[in-house]
């Protein structure tokens, strides 16, 4: 189905704001990761979404570059929004400490869900999978649970700020002008 121009449009700059802020983003859910007050079982789907982000995985198959950044944050926006569901005491402090992140999220959701429709799916399917991850030895459980993980994963997240996840806003609005093309690969996997 065909989008108008205003979801698109509307798409592309929570995209922006998204991909921009995805290192300060991952710093923030680092700190959820380690929070005692949270479950095992979400902080782990917590440290699923930076090892997610981290291996490269792609929840949409064939995106390079840039757009290969938008299952990121939208993955990322995902799990926050379960957390702040699910456990609401617990979160109210992160939310607090990272309004930046979580006051426009319920917004951010919306729009992805108005332009994605059921192609969100796909993307809710690999939340699911997240703690099944594996990247360089490590778990998303081990990094919620184990020191030595958990150090791995701060180390990991912090060496990717440094040496790979820097983004011009400029640059990133330039590569989403093809943001539709993640469209087609979303369809594909629906269709399985």
């Amino acid at each position: 189905m065909e989008k108008q121009p205003f979801e698109t449009q509307a798409f592309k700059d929570v995209m922006v704001e998204a991909i921009v802020s995805l290192p300060q983003d991952m710093k923030a859910v680092l700190r959820i990761v380690e929070d005692p007050d949270l479950e095992d079982a979400q902080r782990t789907l917590a440290a699923g979404s930076l090892v997610h982000v981290l291996s490269a995985s792609n929840a949409i198959p064939g995106m390079r570059g840039t757009l290969a950044y938008v299952d990121d944050a939208i993955v990322l926006r995902l799990v926050l929004e379960r957390l702040v569901r699910d456990a609401p005491e617990a979160m109210a402090h992160h939310q607090e400490d990272s309004p930046e992140l979580f006051e426009p999220l319920a917004a951010q959701m919306e729009t992805i869900r108005g332009y994605l429709g059921d192609l969100l799916v796909v993307l809710e399917r690999a939340v699911d999978t997240l703690p099944e991850l594996t990247h360089e030895g490590h778990t998303p459980a081990g990094c919620a649970r184990d020191p030595d993980d958990s150090t791995w994963l701060y180390d990991a997240v912090h060496g990717a700020l440094v040496d790979e996840l820097e983004f011009d806003a400029d640059a990133v609005e330039r590569a989403l002008r093809q943001v539709d093309q993640i469209r087609r690969p979303l369809e594909m996997r629906l269709a399985r």
